[in-house]
């Protein structure tokens, strides 16, 4: 019931996010249910890990970046290049900081929603 109930919490915010990296609804879909999929096989080691949000954003973030990267190299492109994985400029930005940039900027997400999505610990207003 757990795992549903993430499911549920999360799947939208997962499409439109990976919609965003790679630039294709249907891809989107495909990828964001292997991620689900490979979480609800890991589903025990995910509750066990320190955080189950940051488990689960782990599987989805190397999905998106395993079929960005087998888009790529079906279609001749360079990984890191001016793509439709949604990268572009922003290539040069390590991974956490890259999303945080899509989830805020692109997606118009709030920080404490995106933040507690990717399973990172929110800056405590003083």
């Amino acid at each position: 019931m757990a795992f549903t109930a993430f499911c549920v919490l999360y799947r939208q915010r997962y499409l439109e996010y990976a919609h965003n990296r790679l630039a294709d609804a249907q891809q989107a879909d495909a990828v964001v249910r292997l991620a689900f999929a490979e979480l609800a096989d890991q589903w025990d080691q995910a509750l066990r890990s320190p955080h189950t949000n940051a488990y689960a954003w782990r599987l989805l973030s190397r999905r998106i970046r395993d079929h960005a990267h087998e888009t790529a190299d079906e279609q001749g492109e360079r990984p890191g290049g001016d793509s439709s994985a949604g990268h572009g400029d922003h290539a040069f930005l390590p991974d956490h900081t890259d999303d945080t940039r899509v989830l805020l900027q692109d997606l118009g997400m709030p920080l404490l929603e995106a933040t507690e999505m990717m399973g990172h610990t929110a800056p405590r207003p003083r």
